[in-house]
């Protein structure tokens, strides 16, 4: 605990702490909530659950690892979103209406993507700072990031989406949304993390103020994409249970 001396450190500490807090509570919660949805809907349900679980054990590692003071790993952070991110998008495609004989297809497509983008990051994100190959994996992991948004806005995903109305059409509509902005602050933290990059030079940051900010950015971004969503996605699944006739017991 002796590392934690500056506002900066206690700014990380402080974020990590609450998202275990917010992981570990969400895992517990949607557990006992499948029961409120039919068993079409239960794999989504659990999956916001396995999202919750993983990522509370990830935090609590990097926890630790932080207010030990040991040399940091960024390993922690992409071995959870390389198991979490597939199943993001894999729940949403559960309660998004695609038909059946589309969705296995599809969430195959997307969880390729999805491993991609956070397989090409990590290079990027453990390269020397303003080195070439920080930009070069950068721009990579976004081309597939561009892939994913495209289809929830304009391919399958989307088309199946454009056909909701009402509630639920709605709802789904937001799913979308929170998607792109949570995931929009993953490419600026990982450009303000770099304190050689141009965005971390048109604020003039410091190596540890952008090292804070990819922190607490990676954090708060992880907590709406992952606990945040998952209410979101709950709220789905409820809704089309009872719009097809299913009530809780």
């Amino acid at each position: 605990m002796e590392k934690l001396v500056t506002s900066n450190d206690q700014l990380v500490y402080n974020a990590f702490s609450f998202a275990v807090a917010a992981m570990a509570i969400s895992f517990v919660y949607y557990l006992v909530s499948r029961s409120r949805v039919s068993p079409a809907y239960r794999s989504a349900v659990t999956m916001s659950a396995m999202i919750c679980g993983i990522a509370a054990y990830h935090y609590w590692r990097m926890f630790n690892n932080f207010a030990d003071g040991a040399p940091w790993n960024e390993g922690y952070r992409y071995a959870d979103w390389l198991l979490t991110v597939p199943l993001l998008l894999a729940e949403l495609v559960v309660v998004s209406g695609v038909a059946r004989d589309k969705a296995k297809g599809l969430t195959t497509k997307l969880a390729v993507a999805a491993l991609l983008m956070i397989a090409t990051g990590y290079p990027g994100e453990t390269a020397a700072a303003g080195s070439d190959a920080s930009m070069i994996w950068f721009v990579i992991s976004l081309v597939f990031f561009i892939y994913i948004l495209w289809n929830l806005f304009a391919g399958e995903v989307g088309q199946a989406l454009k056909g909701q109305s009402g509630a639920i059409g709605s709802k789904l509509n937001n799913l979308r949304y929170i998607l792109l902005v949570t995931w929009a602050v993953y490419p600026i933290a990982y450009l303000l993390g770099d304190n050689e990059s141009f965005l971390a030079k048109a604020f003039d940051l410091s190596a540890g103020d952008s090292a804070t900010l990819i922190q607490v950015g990676y954090t708060v971004a992880d907590v709406l994409a992952k606990p945040g969503y998952g209410l979101l996605i709950l709220g789905v699944a409820i809704a089309r249970s009872e719009s097809e006739g299913y009530r809780a017991a």
